[in-house]
């Protein structure tokens, strides 16, 4: 028994080596358009080079960090976007959009924005959500204070000390 090779279940070999029809379906749909929108991919892949640095270091399964700065760099990157949409798209005009310095601080600024928003955010709520206890807190032992004073100590849940 130890001996004989182990046996694949039907899902696992039947899954092996093949492409999915959404796999092919996407390459079907995605190839042409790369092709078509070639000098828009090239200002996207220059401009949305810091998402993919984000994408490539979250290690989270939500990838929150990828979400925040690619929503932000997409803003940054958009109206160079429709500036060379409105202009024809051509190689050597989306070249010079991409190798345009204003252009860049615009795309890469708003992805530190993002990356801004990321770090920060954690630390704002952690102090926002701190003080909001402190202050819950805060009542209920005023509250209690006042249960005291009109039912006695006994209310406290500390019995009185008794003398023997």
């Amino acid at each position: 028994m130890a001996n004989q090779p182990e046996q694949q279940s039907a899902p696992e070999a039947k899954g092996k080596g093949k492409l999915s029809g959404r796999t092919i379906g996407t390459a079907v749909l995605l190839v042409p358009a790369i092709a078509v929108l070639m000098p828009s991919c090239i200002l996207l892949g220059i401009g949305m080079a810091p998402t993919i640095v984000a994408y490539l270091v979250d290690r989270t399964r939500e990838k929150y960090l990828s979400i925040t700065v690619g929503l932000l760099n997409v803003c940054g990157v958009l109206p160079a976007l429709v500036g060379l949409w409105s202009e024809g798209q051509s190689f050597s005009l989306a070249l010079r959009i991409a190798t345009d310095p204003f252009t860049m601080v615009v795309a890469y600024g708003a992805a530190a924005v993002g990356w801004l928003i990321y770090l920060s955010l954690p630390l704002i709520l952690a102090n926002y959500y701190a003080m909001t206890t402190e202050s819950r807190l805060q009542t209920l032992r005023d509250r209690q204070e006042g249960l005291v004073e009109s039912w006695g100590e006994e209310i406290a849940g500390e019995p009185p000390i008794d003398d023997y």
